[in-house]
């Protein structure tokens, strides 16, 4: 009864679980690389999470006033006594009385730092502003060279497979050969051993595709169950237009530079700051008023005390006291800054024109790979002609399906390389993706 039992829950189990599964609808989504893009930007935690914070910011922003905003309180009390000798108690003779009272008061400071504190606030914002644009566009770098990786990836794949294909026709017709009785035993082992070995590496290259392509799909914010496909090809993306003008941009509109100025703003802010709590004066001004009355008048009585005050710290204005000694803290930090800028700058123009040059020597170079790839597949089919018309070796037969495979390979690569330099280059500038790549999307 107990094995009965087991089985009747386990299949009940079994059948909960599948019955699940099924209920899962997943989509199909068939993405060009700006659709991929747009789905990141819907769906992205990192977005999401980046958001949250931007609104945070804004909100302390919209309420950076409120240092100044006066301290209200109400308090009230109400109570009774009775008094009396002990026979007055006996015989409820004492004499009570009823009080009752309210006093409202209002407390008021300003602080000579109230406006780099508003100030503060705004920068920050500004800064998260900046900092969830580039999480966007980090997003969108992401997307975009993951997208192009995979394209690389698959049509590598496709490639792979070719050259199998091509390796099991040439066993195929060293099969026909060998039964004929025109091909040695060892030249039919080699070229199946030629087919065979090209088995894993396509495998493993698959499996490596499947890797990515989840990857990916967590990026675009998605569910591992749903499916892809992949519209485009790295050769329709290969139309660049550069020109010297890109070397002359505005250092100080480049987003590593911005960065740095924004920094500095935020630094300057802070001296401020700094400056105003040592030597600045500090207002207080308070109020209150009390009603009160008993049971035994009629009357109610109204007090009322106000106070202004004002402190003006000296500490200040001694160059060993903590105050002065972080106003030189500020200061340093802020020639620190300066320098950081100087150098921002001279990295942004080093790395612009090292991308530049990549760019166009790539671009320059990729008609190199489409020749050898023409060559390659010339002196493949005369190789192939060759040999079966008996004047070369299987080995000079394998050797140019090796060549072949290599020079198509390396002409993908190169494609591949050109998009995602330009896709860098295109990031450091801070320039919509796409910007310098002609082809539409």
């Amino acid at each position: 009864m107990n094995k009965k039992a087991l089985l009747l829950a386990s299949s009940l189990l079994i059948s909960v679980l599948l019955y699940g599964q099924e209920g899962i609808e997943s989509k199909t989504y068939n993405l060009k690389v700006g659709d991929a893009v747009e789905l990141a930007f819907e769906n992205n935690i990192s977005i999401k999470k980046s958001k949250l914070n931007l609104d945070l910011l804004k909100r302390k922003k919209n309420s950076s006033w409120n240092s100044i905003s006066p301290s209200l309180s109400l308090t009230g009390n109400y109570g009774s006594n009775k008094s009396g000798t002990l026979d007055q108690w006996e015989g409820d003779n004492t004499i009570s009385s009823t009080s009752w009272s309210g006093t409202g008061s209002v407390n008021l400071s300003f602080a000579p730092s109230l406006f780099t504190s508003i100030k503060a606030a705004k920068l920050a914002y500004e800064s998260g502003e900046t900092s969830y644009e580039s999480m966007i566009r980090s997003v969108e770098l992401s997307v975009r060279k993951s997208f192009y990786s995979l394209l690389y990836t698959k049509e590598n794949i496709a490639l792979q497979e070719n050259a199998l294909e091509t390796a099991r026709l040439t066993y195929d017709s060293n099969k026909t050969k060998y039964n004929l009785g025109r091909l040695s035993e060892l030249d039919l082992l080699t070229s199946q051993y030629s087919y065979e070995s090209k088995k894993p590496s396509i495998d493993s290259l698959k499996n490596s595709y499947n890797n990515s392509l989840d990857s990916f799909k967590q990026v675009l914010g998605i569910s591992l169950t749903d499916k892809i496909e992949l519209e485009g090809n790295l050769e329709d993306l290969i139309d660049i237009k550069l020109d010297e003008e890109i070397l002359n941009q505005n250092l100080d509109e480049i987003p590593s530079v911005k960065s740095v100025l924004a920094q500095i703003e935020s630094q300057k802010n802070a001296l401020q700051a700094t400056r105003m709590t040592a030597w600045g004066p500090s207002l207080s001004a308070s109020g209150t008023a009390t009603l009160g009355g008993n049971d035994k008048t009629d009357d109610s009585n109204l007090t009322m005390n106000y106070s202004l005050g004002v402190r003006i710290p000296l500490d200040g204005y001694l160059p060993w006291s903590s105050g002065a000694l972080s106003i030189a803290s500020q200061k340093t930090n802020l020639e620190s800054l300066q320098l950081d800028l100087e150098n921002a700058r001279t990295t942004a123009a080093i790395t612009i024109r090292n991308s530049y040059n990549a760019v166009n020597q790539a671009v320059a170079q990729l008609s190199n790979y489409e020749r050898n790839v023409d060559l390659m597949q010339r002196t493949y089919e005369m190789t192939k002609n060759s040999y079966n018309a008996g004047s070369s070796s299987l080995a000079a037969l394998q050797s140019a399906e090796e060549n072949l495979a290599s020079a198509k390979y390396n002409l993908q690569a190169q494609r591949y390389a050109i998009i995602s330099a330009l896709l860098d280059l295109e990031n450091t500038l801070g320039v919509p993706f796409g910007t310098y790549n002609s082809t539409k999307e």
